[in-house]
């Protein structure tokens, strides 16, 4: 253990000692930043980045990973100041790409979307384009978005978060066929990838046509995660919405041991709570829907349904008092909404 500790903290007692009988040495100063930096401890390598800067301000590496150190520690007006600076000595697409997140931290939504532009026009990489179409979902540009990233699909379709990137956009855009078709491929590209899995798990229901193939995706999902809870519980969401269709029929034993896994798997996994609570008050288990739904609103207490939810079942079972106060945080909780 100490031969251990001794290996991690080696390179700081050595660096240590170099920047003082060196104080205006680059190379030093950079080397204990760069330490930092892969121990992910962006605030320790700052100064560390300043002085290397003030030593050497035309270093291009330094220069970038600084800019990158303000962002991250929230000095937004300084990194900003380094990258027009920096782009005045060398426009370059990360550059703008890396202004873009300053201004977009910032709130100056415009500037990042020019930003963003900028660098996917001078470099239309994979990180460029999915940048600009992310930042044009999140500002509701959606026909923007959209064009960008089936532009993207089309120059990297093996890419699994351009292709989700596309789906979301079709989606926003209102094509729900199209973008359950691109999630599933998405999935297909990488089962890895859970942001595909988060937004087709929240599109199982949007397309009839396609639910069969959304329910396959998911249930894959889950066999290769098993421990993944979110894998579990959307796979068991589109599983009820079979048991909920007519004609259609789907293991109800299988939603339930589904739900009540990813509860094990995550604690405070208010949905599924919520999820199994709805599946025991459709069976008439009102005692264990009241269980699901209390625990469902003390890990989330903005959960609207399923406030709603226990004011009814209170009121079956004639506890009027429980359920005039569950109905009143539901009628307040909806007005704030509105």
């Amino acid at each position: 253990m100490m031969r251990g500790l001794w290996i991690i903290a080696a390179p700081v007692v050595f660096y240590a000692a170099q920047v003082p009988a060196q104080p205006d040495s680059f190379a030093a100063n950079r080397q204990m930043a760069e330490y930092y930096i892969h121990l992910n401890r962006v605030a320790d390598a700052l100064p560390w980045l300043e002085r290397a800067a003030r030593i050497n301000p035309a270093d291009y590496n330094n220069g970038y990973d600084l800019a990158l150190a303000r962002l991250e520690t929230k000095d937004l007006d300084g990194a900003r100041r380094l990258l027009t600076e920096m782009l005045a000595r060398q426009d370059r697409s990360e550059l703008h790409n890396l202004l873009g997140d300053v201004e977009e931290a910032a709130g100056r939504t415009d500037e990042a979307e020019k930003q963003y532009e900028r660098a996917a026009r001078m470099d239309p990489s994979e990180k460029n384009l999915f940048d600009l179409g992310t930042d044009l979902l999140r500002h509701h540009a959606y026909q923007q978005a959209l064009t960008v990233f089936q532009y993207a699909g089309g120059k990297y379709p093996q890419t699994a978060r351009i292709q989700v990137g596309l789906g979301v956009a079709l989606y926003s855009a209102g094509k729900y066929d199209d973008a359950v078709e691109t999630l599933c491929r998405a999935v297909d590209l990488d089962p890895r990838d859970t942001k595909a899995l988060d937004f087709l798990g929240g599109m199982y229901d949007v397309s009839p046509e396609l639910a069969d193939q959304v329910t396959k995706r998911l249930e894959r999902f889950a066999e290769l995660y098993p421990n993944n809870a979110a894998a579990n519980y959307y796979y068991a969401l589109s599983l009820r919405k079979r048991n909920l269709t007519p004609g259609v029929a789907g293991p109800r034993q299988k939603v339930e041991a589904l739900l009540k896994k990813s509860v094990a798997l995550r604690a405070d996994f208010a949905p599924a709570h919520f999820q199994l609570g709805l599946l025991y008050s459709d069976e008439g288990r009102a005692g264990d829907a009241i269980g699901e739904f209390e625990q469902a609103v003390r890990l989330d207490p903005g959960l609207k349904s399923a406030h709603y939810h226990l004011a009814q079942l209170y009121a079956q079972q004639g506890n009027t008092a429980r359920s005039r106060a569950e109905f009143q945080v539901f009628k307040t909780l909806k007005d704030h909404d509105q």
